[in-house]
């Protein structure tokens, strides 16, 4: 598909997650991830674990993750906890580039890109609203703002 932008007018990334770390990281709708092929789970793990999770502030913000581990390392009420793994990533680390919390999921979003019948790259959704857009790699590449 030829691209109806010149080079630079717009970013592109080579797959869909870094498309949506880098242009809905902060994204709290999470409309981006979701429209990944393998979008992560809102379930929290089943045995073993508390009812709710917790970020862990004892990695560096980078690196971190959410727990839902006892014992707690922290008194009820002295930091925020979630329903779900994914709801504490959002929350607690939506900024994260590393993508650390996210990668941490059980059915982590995959760094592949679709295989079939889109583009080689993924571009940032400028026809939606910021909170529900996500990237796609619909072809022809639309012409737009940088």
């Amino acid at each position: 598909w030829p691209a109806p932008f010149n080079t630079g007018d717009r970013p592109t990334y080579e797959n869909q997650l870094d498309c949506c770390k880098n242009a809905y990281g902060g994204q709290t709708s999470g409309a981006c991830l979701a429209a990944l092929p393998s979008p992560p789970t809102t379930s929290p793990t089943a045995a073993g674990g508390l009812d709710f999770w917790y970020p862990d502030y004892g990695a560096v913000w980078s690196e971190a993750t959410c727990k839902n581990e006892r014992p707690l390392p922290f008194n009820v009420g002295d930091r925020p906890t979630y329903d779900t793994q994914l709801a504490c990533c959002k929350g607690a680390y939506g900024g994260q580039l590393s993508g650390a919390c996210i990668g941490a999921l059980p059915s982590p979003p995959t760094t592949s890109p679709t295989a079939a019948g889109g583009l080689d790259v993924w571009y940032p959704d400028y026809s939606k609203s910021w909170a529900e857009a996500a990237c796609k790699n619909d072809g022809p590449l639309p012409s737009g703002r940088p």
